[in-house]
C-alpha cells in the first residue's frame, strides 16, 4: 500500500511584537490610510486575526533616468512589489499579558509594521534554544573593544562557538544561522532544518490555520525555557534596535542629566586614539552655550561636563550632548590630536533598568544586559581585586596629589623607575605609547589612574593592553623600554620576553575604594576581556584601589 508522503510546511517568516492594544496599533498608519491596502479583521482556525495586503506600485523605476540620461533613449519601466501580513494573537497566558501578537510577512509584508513594536531579539532567542551547538553556520557579531565592530563569519558546513571565534564576553550576537531541531512544530517530523533567527525568525509553519495556531503557541512557550548550556552566552548581552525601547531609554537619560538619580558618568570612549597616548588636553565643541570652547587642559572630567549642562534649560541637555564633541590632543595647547572629533554621548556611560530588564549605554549605542551576565562579570572583576599584590604596599592619595605627583611618590616607596609620560617609539608605534607610569626591577608594569566614576578607566585599561602586547610581541620595544629605564639610573635586567605582571592602580577618591561594584558594567567588560588577553600569553593581572587619606 502507497503512503502519500506529507507535504512540508511553508517557509515562513514571523515577528513577534509586543504591547499590541489591538490589531491595528501594530501596523504603519500610512498602509491603514491608503487606498490600495486592504485591511480587516479575519477569523483563523477559531482565532481573531487581522490580515493587511497590497502591493506598492512604481510608475517608472528610480533607475530609468539615469539609464536615459546615459543613453538618449527614454525608457519607462514601473514595478509592482505585493506585500503582505496576518497578524494573530498567542494564547498562552504571559503572551497575553505583554499584548504579544505574532505577524506572517509576506512579500514586504514586513514594510507594513509599526517598528516600535518588534521584539527585536525574537528570532535570536528562539535560536538560541533549538540550534544544535556544533551546527552554527553563520553569526553576526558585535564586538566591544577599541571599537565596536560588527562582523558576519560563515561557515558552511557548521561548526561551534569556538570555530567562529566567539565566546569571549563583551560579545553581541544579532544574527544566528544554524541547523536546528523543532520537533514541536506540527510539520517537523523531527527532521533537522536551517533556521534563521535575527528579528525575525524564518521556518517552515503548518498548512492549516490549527497547525499554524499550534506552532506560534509552542513558538511563544520555547521562549520561556532555558537555552542550550554552550549557547546561552549568546543572549546575555544584546544590542537594542527597537526604536520605541531607544527612544525611552533616550527619555530616562535625559532626566538623568536633568539631575534625576541614575549612575550616570564617563569612561574612555572607544574610538580609536592614535596609539592611545595621553593627552594632555582636550578641545570641545558645541559644548558651552554663546562663548568660544577653549582649549581645556588635562582630560575630561564628567563634574566640569555636568555644570557646564546645567547652563542649559531642564529637557534640553541630552540634545547638547548629542550636538556636542570633544577632541584629545597630545599637547596642553591642543595643536596635537591625537583622536577624532568624538560625539560626547560616545563618553557617556550610563546604567539604568526599564521594564525589569537592566540597560547601559556604551560607546553611544544602548544594550540590553542580562541579570545573569551582570553577576558574572561582576564576580570575575571581583576575582582581579581579590588577587592581592600582598608584596607592594601603595602609599595614600594625598588630597593635593595629581598623577604625575602620586607617581613620583609610588615609585620613590616601591623603589621603581617613574616612567609617567615616557613614552617609547617603534617602527610600529612611532608617536610613542607609555610602557606603564611605574616599572618595578623585578619586571612589574604598574599602570596608575584616578578613575572616579570610572571615567578613565577603561583608557587605563587601553594603555595596559597595548603596553603588554608590544612588549611580549616586539623586541624592539623591549629594547626601547630597557634603555629608558638605563637612562632613568633604573636596573633593566629583568626585561624578558614579557612583563613579569600587570598591576592596575586606580584611586577614585577619599573614602571611595574602587571595587567591582563601583566600575560601570562595559567597565567591567573590559577589564575582563583584557585581562583575560593578557593572562592567556602568561601575564598575570592584579587590580588594586589605592587608599585615600583618612578624614
Amino acid at each position: 500500500m502507497h503512503v502519500a508522503k506529507e507535504k512540508a510546511g511553508r517557509r515562513t517568516t514571523i515577528y513577534r511584537l509586543t504591547g499590541v492594544s489591538d490589531f491595528q496599533s501594530a501596523i504603519r498608519n500610512k498602509y491603514l490610510d491608503r487606498d490600495d491596502f486592504a485591511h480587516q479583521e479575519v477569523d483563523v482556525g477559531g482565532r481573531l486575526g487581522y490580515m493587511v495586503t497590497g502591493a506598492m506600485v512604481k510608475d517608472r523605476a528610480d533607475w530609468c533616468s539615469a539609464i536615459a540620461a546615459l543613453t538618449g533613449q527614454e525608457v519607462e519601466i514601473g514595478g509592482v512589489t505585493p506585500a503582505g501580513v496576518l497578524l494573530v494573537r498567542s494564547q498562552t497566558e504571559d503572551a497575553l499579558n505583554q499584548g504579544v501578537a505574532y505577524a506572517l510577512s509576506y512579500g514586504m509584508g514586513f514594510q507594513l509594521l509599526e517598528q516600535g513594536r518588534l521584539d527585536n531579539l525574537f528570532g535570536q532567542r528562539i535560536a538560541i534554544r533549538t540550534a544544535d551547538p556544533q551546527k552554527l553556520r553563520s553569526l553576526t557579531v558585535t564586538t566591544m573593544d577599541e571599537r565596536s565592530r560588527t562582523s558576519r563569519a560563515t561557515i558552511p558546513q557548521g561548526d561551534g562557538l569556538l570555530g567562529f571565534g566567539v565566546g569571549d564576553v563583551g560579545e553581541a550576537v544579532s544574527r544566528i544561522v544554524a541547523v536546528a531541531k523543532l520537533p514541536m512544530l506540527s510539520r517537523s517530523a523531527g527532521e533537522p532544518l536551517q533556521i534563521r533567527g535575527a528579528d525575525a525568525l524564518n521556518i517552515p509553519l503548518g498548512n492549516t490555520p490549527t497547525e499554524v495556531l499550534s506552532d506560534l503557541d509552542a513558538l511563544e512557550a520555547l521562549l520561556a525555557t532555558e537555552p542550550h548550556p554552550s549557547l546561552k552566552l549568546l543572549e546575555q548581552l544584546a544590542a537594542v534596535r527597537n526604536p520605541e525601547t531607544k527612544e525611552r531609554l533616550d527619555a530616562v537619560l535625559s532626566k538623568a542629566l536633568d539631575g534625576d538619580s541614575g549612575n550616570i558618568g564617563l569612561s574612555w570612549p572607544h574610538e580609536r586614539v592614535d596609539e592611545n597616548g595621553t593627552p594632555d588636553s582636550w578641545v570641545p565643541r558645541r559644548l558651552w552655550p554663546g562663548r568660544n570652547n577653549a582649549v581645556q587642559s588635562g582630560q575630561p572630567d564628567w563634574n566640569d561636563i555636568r555644570a557646564v549642562l546645567e547652563e542649559f534649560p531642564v529637557g534640553q541637555r541630552l540634545a547638547r550632548v548629542d550636538s556636542a564633541t570633544i577632541q584629545l590632543c597630545r599637547d596642553s595647547e591642543g595643536k596635537e590630536p591625537i583622536s577624532q572629533a568624538i560625539p560626547l554621548r560616545r563618553w557617556l556611560a550610563f546604567e539604568t533598568d526599564l521594564d525589569d530588564r537592566t540597560y547601559a549605554l556604551y560607546d553611544g549605542s544602548w544594550y540590553e544586559v542580562h541579570h545573569d551576565y551582570v553577576g558574572n562579570i561582576t564576580q570575575r572583576v571581583k576575582d582581579l581585586f581579590d588577587g592581592r599584590v600582598t608584596d607592594l604596599k601603595f602609599p595614600t592619595w594625598a588630597p593635593e596629589d595629581d598623577e604625575d605627583t602620586y607617581n613620583r611618590a609610588l615609585a620613590d616607596a616601591l623603589g621603581g623607575v617613574c616612567l609617567d609620560k615616557k613614552l617609547i617609539k617603534t617602527d610600529l608605534h612611532g608617536r610613542g605609547i607609555e610602557a606603564c607610569d611605574v616599572y618595578l626591577t623585578d619586571g612589574t608594569l604598574i599602570h596608575v589612574k584616578k578613575t572616579e566614576k570610572s571615567a578613565a578607566a577603561s583608557h587605563l585599561l587601553a594603555q595596559a593592553l597595548v603596553s603588554a602586547d608590544a612588549l611580549c610581541g616586539d623586541a624592539q620595544a623591549r629594547k626601547k623600554l630597557k634603555d629608558r629605564i638605563e637612562a632613568l639610573g633604573g636596573d633593566a635586567s629583568n626585561i624578558g620576553s614579557k612583563p613579569k605582571r600587570v598591576v592596575l592602580a586606580m584611586y577614585r577618591g577619599s573614602g571611595k575604594p574602587v571595587n567591582a561594584r563601583t566600575l560601570f558594567t562595559f567597565t567591567k567588560v573590559n577589564l575582563v576581556r583584557q585581562a583575560t588577553t593578557l593572562e592567556e600569553r602568561g601575564v598575570p593581572v592584579y587590580v588594586v584601589s589605592i587608599d585615600g587619606p583618612v578624614d
